[in-house]
Order: C-alpha cells, then sequence, then structure tokens
C-alpha cells in the first residue's frame, strides 16, 4: 500500500515539475519547432525523376537475325531477351555515364569549381544517384527496369534521365548493328578467299591437264597402230576412262588441249563455285538500319515532379515537435533537480 502511495506521489510531482516548467517547456519546443521551420524552408528541395523501361519485342529486334550468318553457324541469334540485357548493363555502365555526364555539362549544373576534385563530384553528384533498379526477385518482373535521378531542379531532372535513356538506346543500337556487320565482313572475307582459292586451284589444274595432253600427245605419235590395237581386242570395246591419255587419238588430244588453252575462265567448271557466289551476293545486300533497333520499351518516360522528396516537411515538423517536446521535458526535470540541490545546500 506504501508502495502505491509512494509511486502515487512520485507521479504527481513529476507532473508539478511540468507544470511549473511549462513555460520553459514550451520555449524549448517552440525552438525546436521555429529551427525545423526555418531548415524545411531554407533546405535546398531534392526533386525525383524516374523512368520505367521494358524489353524490346521480338520485332524490334529482328533485323539482327540475318538468315546467312544464323546458317553459317557464326552465333547470330540474337533475342530480345540478349538485347535488353546488354541495355541494362550499358545503362550502369560507369563509361557510358562519363561520356553522359561529359557531353552535357554536368559538373557546372552541380556547382563545379577549379578547387572540386572533379572525379569525386561525378562519383558522388552523378554516378551514385543515377540508379538503375531490376526486379530480380520475381522471374515474372525481371524484365521490369527503372532509372531514377535526384536532383535539386525537377525539369532538368527529368530531362538528364529521358536523354541519358535515350541515348543509351543508340549506343546499344549502333553497337549491335555495328556487330552483325562485322560478322558479315568476316564472312564475306572467308568467302571471298574460298572462291579465290578455287579459281586458283582450277587454274592449276587446268594448267596441269595441258600439259599431261602434251605429253600424251607426243607419246601417241611415238606409238604404232600395232600398239594402239589393244584399245579393243575380240571385238569388244574397252573403257578409256581407266586407260592412259597417249592411248587416244592425236586428234582428240591435240583438240582437248586447244580447249583448254583457249578457256578464259574456269569458274563454270568449278564446283560448288555459284554456291558460294550466291551466299556472298546475298551478304551484300543485307541491310541493318541501327535507327529501327529498339533495345527497349519506355513504359513511362520520366517527368517533372511537382513535389520534392527531400525535405519531408510534414514529418521534419512531426519529429521537431515530438523531440522538442521531449527534450524540454528533460531539460525542465533537470533545471528542477539543480534547483532542489541549491536550496537543500542554502
Amino acid at each position: 500500500m506504501s508502495e502505491t502511495r509512494q509511486d502515487e506521489v512520485s507521479l504527481l510531482d513529476l507532473w508539478q515539475v511540468i507544470v511549473e516548467q511549462k513555460k520553459f517547456i514550451f520555449m524549448i519546443w517552440a525552438t525546436c519547432v521555429l529551427l525545423a521551420l526555418i531548415y524545411v524552408f531554407v533546405a535546398t528541395p531534392v526533386f525525383k525523376a524516374e523512368a520505367f523501361l521494358l524489353p524490346p519485342s521480338q520485332k524490334d529486334v529482328q533485323q539482327l537475325n540475318v538468315p546467312i550468318l544464323n546458317d553459317s553457324n557464326s552465333n547470330s541469334n540474337y533475342t530480345p531477351e540478349y538485347v535488353y540485357d546488354l541495355f541494362v548493363q550499358t545503362l550502369k555502365s560507369r563509361a557510358n555515364r562519363r561520356s553522359f555526364y561529359e557531353e552535357h555539362g554536368v559538373a557546372e549544373h552541380l556547382g563545379y569549381s577549379v578547387d572540386m576534385d572533379e572525379e569525386f563530384l561525378f562519383d558522388v553528384g552523378f554516378h551514385k544517384i543515377l540508379t538503375v533498379n531490376r526486379n530480380t526477385k520475381k522471374e515474372e518482373q525481371a524484365g521490369f527496369v527503372s532509372l531514377s535521378f535526384e536532383f535539386s531542379d525537377a525539369d532538368l531532372a527529368a530531362k538528364w534521365v529521358n536523354s541519358f535513356v535515350q541515348e543509351t538506346s543508340v549506343m546499344v543500337s549502333e553497337r549491335l548493328a555495328d556487330e552483325v556487320y562485322a560478322k558479315i565482313n568476316s564472312l564475306q572475307s572467308n568467302l571471298q578467299s574460298e572462291i579465290d582459292g578455287k579459281l586458283l586451284l582450277a587454274k592449276k589444274r587446268r594448267l596441269d591437264r595441258i600439259t599431261q595432253l602434251k605429253e600424251a600427245v607426243t607419246i601417241a605419235r611415238l606409238l604404232s597402230a600395232q600398239d594402239k590395237s589393244i584399245r579393243s581386242l575380240g571385238g569388244l570395246s574397252i573403257n578409256t576412262t581407266s586407260i592412259p591419255l597417249y592411248m587416244l587419238s592425236a586428234g582428240a588430244l591435240r583438240g582437248e588441249m586447244k580447249m583448254l588453252e583457249a578457256r578464259q575462265d574456269d569458274s563454270a567448271f568449278i564446283e560448288g563455285l555459284r554456291d558460294l557466289e550466291e551466299r556472298l551476293a546475298a551478304l551484300e545486300q543485307v541491310n541493318v538500319d541501327a535507327g529501327m533497333l529498339k533495345p527497349m520499351f519506355f513504359d513511362q518516360k520520366a517527368f517533372a515532379a511537382a513535389e520534392p522528396i527531400k525535405p519531408n516537411k510534414t514529418l521534419i515538423m512531426i519529429l521537431a515537435s515530438i523531440l522538442g517536446l521531449m527534450l524540454g521535458v528533460v531539460v525542465a526535470f533537470i533545471a528542477n533537480g539543480l534547483k532542489g540541490s541549491k536550496q537543500e545546500n542554502t
């Protein structure tokens, strides 16, 4: 019963202290609220601009899938997922961001001066604030990507975000187009080398054949009629394809030799040459327009925010009120304790 009485007395004493020091508590509370109010109106507002992106469709990257390259097993199958992943990686690229930072004079808008560390300003004022968010936890939402930037100028923040996305899209499109053209040039070079090799080899074979025919004509002239009679035995024809050339008539040998010597182009006699030329001609007709490629799709472009995300005026005022009240009460009890100690000493 006595403990309850003591608790009641203690609470009553605390309340009396608060009542006695209410003006002092109010002054501290008002000071905290006033300081918070000054900060809210003086602090530079920060706006957030955010663009939302989606993967491209199959038709947006179809130009990259050149059939003749796929037939050559050159690993040229570009899927929307592959193209989109490359685009997102380029969004995160430090080199890409640095290029944008310099081309758009971002440093000047961040308040750069000669005594500042430009690399530090880029890293803290731009690179770390330009944020790529991708939902990797849910497979069905893996394609949803957003790019955000926080800055004191809402219009400029939105402009930078949209420009960075569009310029990155153009860069990736041109990179992919150049990659396809590099594969085309490589295949063209291989095909042309194969064609040139076949033409050279065909010429060598023709010259070899002429040499063989010349030698066969010489030998045929030296053979007697009796020697040549072995071409037919007992009224049966002998297969001349397996007999030496000199067993043929000298006239036939000279006729073939003249035809070979007069031939200006061996192309018609080279097996598979026309197929190679057809593939080469098809490659020359390939046209990849980087401007028609779309490595991403704007779900929503960034826009200038009407309200800043920092400072949070409502939250700051609420916290200032609570902390001011708590601080006032604590200081009031401390002051009351010091007052009591002085009275006991006197």
